[in-house]
């Protein structure tokens, strides 16, 4: 997932003659602003901390732990089309890309933990996963004579921070759009932190008193005590070739977690196809959860549209 590095600065003022009330108004709004990022960046900064060293995520079907990163993995894909998560988006105001993943996800976990282990976990259980957030100045891909300056904004190496997002498993109810509502409020409240410029000033920190050794000891006990990394890439619009060979899709994935799984979503050519990893001794069915998500979304497609025909 891509959400915003940081938060918006200051909210819009709009100045109307003759109503030197609204100034009051204005600054009422800024400084709820200022309380907003205030609050949900302690927040989230001290629960980094904690998922970090001590508080992990219950145990379930899906959970990994240490030295689960060498266990052997298997492979599953998730298909389905833009138009479908983009009808879905616009049902639910303000909503994004991301938030409708993240809507599919909880359901689709919901769905297949209904179904390895029916009436074993309590309604509203968390299940934590981590999602990386470019914090570059200026994100992309830069000039390589740019890199050369001394004074340049722009610098070598990854510079990113890490945002925990919590899902939560929920029974089906009648109406599937309240996973994406859920998902929505969770994403905005991270939009209205510093979460992920602290998980990095944090992780530089360590690695500049203690070392690398240290810093890599923090990142793998945040992933053992989490449940599944996910991550979104918007990919090129149309068709592209390759030597003059037409792409059929493109994938990307990651390994060498101590998580039982892993799910990295890239949009093409009007598509997008979730490449589900898993370490195959816990989660034996990937195909199977897989489906879960596209059902997930088909459900909330169909929600949509029996809302518009009403």
């Amino acid at each position: 997932m891509t959400p915003r590095r940081f938060p918006r600065w200051f909210p819009i003022r709009r100045v109307i003659k003759g109503e030197k009330g609204r100034d009051w108004f204005w600054l009422v709004g800024v400084l709820w602003w200022f309380l907003k990022i205030v609050v949900f960046t302690l927040l989230f900064s001290v629960e980094f901390v904690l998922r970090s060293l001590l508080v992990s995520d219950e145990k379930t079907a899906i959970t990994g732990g240490d030295g689960v990163e060498l266990w052997p993995r298997k492979l599953a894909t998730a298909k389905f089309l833009l138009d479908d998560m983009k009808l879905v988006k616009r049902d639910v105001p303000d909503t994004t890309i991301n938030d409708v993943l993240l809507g599919m996800v909880s359901s689709g976990f919901s769905r297949y933990l209904d179904h390895r282990t029916p009436n074993a976990l309590h309604e509203g259980l968390r299940i934590t996963g981590v999602a990386m957030v470019n914090i570059r100045p200026q994100p992309g891909l830069q000039d390589l004579s740019k890199l050369m300056k001394s004074n340049t904004k722009a610098r070598w190496g990854n510079k990113f921070g890490v945002i925990l997002i919590p899902v939560y498993y929920h029974k089906g109810g009648n109406d599937p759009l309240e996973y994406l509502k859920r998902a929505k409020a969770t994403v905005d409240k991270k939009k209205h932190s510093l979460e992920a410029y602290f998980s990095y000033k944090i992780g530089d920190l360590v690695m500049s008193l203690l070392g690398p050794k240290y810093a890599c000891m923090l990142n793998y006990k945040l992933l053992c005590n989490t449940t599944f990394t996910l991550s979104n890439v918007g990919g090129p619009l149309e068709e592209i070739s390759l030597a003059g060979n037409p792409l059929s899709s493109i994938k990307v994935n990651t390994s060498s977690l101590p998580q039982a799984i892993t799910m990295h979503m890239l949009s093409y050519a009007g598509k997008a196809e979730m490449q589900i990893l898993v370490a195959k001794d816990i989660i034996p069915d990937p195909e199977f959860l897989a489906k879960c998500f596209e059902d997930a979304l088909l459900e909330m497609e169909e929600a949509v549209l029996r809302t518009n025909k009403a």
